[in-house]
């Protein structure tokens, strides 16, 4: 399965380099691309040309923590119609429920994962294991300059979380985060108070927001008649905890036939198995090196039943164990089904 990034987050990025002045044509020579492509709406970048772009940028302008300064440029195209849901939304906890339902519709590079404990709630961002330093420092910049801009609030989160080391200095991350910014921990993400998700968004509209939701589902509806990828990717992370979902499984939440769905799976030249085994190895490398969730957990989300078998799978395929790998990460070849 390819892990893509959608046309509108990359013209985002280069409407900001632009304004940085960095030449359009520099911009499409890195995408290997040209006007024509990168002006259609449906044109889908792949994970690692979107950060040759970061990593170019950084380059040309000299600034190493590149995505922390794209985070603070937010603008609502960078999400699509999810940006508009958001801003629309009443407050915080619904823009977080709204970003859970319709995170498929903004690329499949990563996903959100929310926990609540003692009053606080922790915001992971479970990324690809093959995404950047930079397009990581992005994702939770821009969740929190959204949070700041659109809740005019002086609230201020408990901490933010990064797994990698810092790229320049702390002291600037503190300024504009305005809490303690942890480098080198377990996951990616932000810690806020349970009563910050009350605040409510100055920009608040209910019609409009009604409205957009209504497309958003449309988009959900019309994802599932073509057989998405990132839906089917979806809804399989989803039942893993459960149970190993079957071809009638997959082709009943979809709403079309279990021969429509073998088509589609020919026409991406990969099988239900083969997805299936790629998602689990993904998620494993992104969980080990990304949370602080014990290995019996790990076990349990991508369907194992026993974490023996997680043990198994993982040593069959990588060679190490996941205590091992997780002790010492070092780069790992993932499958070759289109991951």
């Amino acid at each position: 399965m390819d892990y893509q990034v959608p046309q509108y987050c990359v013209k985002s990025l280069a409407h900001f380099l632009m304004q940085q002045g960095i030449k359009k044509q520099q911009i499409l020579t890195t995408l290997a691309t040209d006007e024509v492509s990168f002006a259609d709406a449906k044109t889908r970048y792949d994970l690692s040309t979107y950060d040759a772009l970061l990593a170019e940028a950084s380059r040309i302008l000299k600034i190493e923590n590149i995505g922390f300064h794209f985070g603070q440029a937010f603008e609502l195209g960078i999400w699509g119609i999810l940006g508009h849901i958001v801003v629309a939304a009443p407050n915080l906890e619904q823009a977080l429920y709204y970003q859970k339902r319709y995170q498929c519709l903004i690329g499949n590079v990563g996903q959100a994962e929310h926990e609540i404990n003692d009053n606080v709630l922790t915001m992971r961002y479970i990324s690809h294991p093959a995404a950047s330093k930079n397009n990581i420092e992005h994702v939770i910049t821009a969740w929190l300059t959204f949070a700041f801009s659109y809740t005019r609030s002086t609230d201020a989160p408990i901490s933010v979380h990064f797994t990698h080391q810092c790229l320049t200095t702390v002291k600037e991350y503190q300024a504009f985060f305005r809490c303690p910014v942890i480098f080198g921990d377990d996951f990616n993400g932000v810690k806020i108070h349970i009563k910050s998700l009350t605040l409510p968004i100055v920009s608040s509209n209910s019609d409009v927001l009604n409205v957009l939701v209504g497309q958003a589902e449309q988009q959900l509806a019309n994802k599932r008649q073509s057989a998405s990828m990132d839906i089917i990717r979806e809804y399989i992370i989803e039942q893993l905890p459960k149970q190993l979902p079957n071809l009638e499984d997959v082709a009943n939440h979809l709403d079309i036939s279990v021969r429509q769905l073998q088509r589609q799976f020919q026409k991406e030249q990969i099988n239900l198995t083969l997805l299936v085994e790629s998602i689990r190895q993904q998620l494993a490398i992104s969980y080990l090196t990304q949370t602080n969730h014990k290995l019996i957990y790990i076990s349990s989300i991508l369907g194992y039943s026993e974490q023996s078998a997680f043990q198994r799978a993982f040593k069959r395929w990588f060679g190490v164990t996941p205590q091992a790998y997780r002790l010492q990460p070092t780069a790992i070849k993932l499958s070759q089904s289109r991951l």
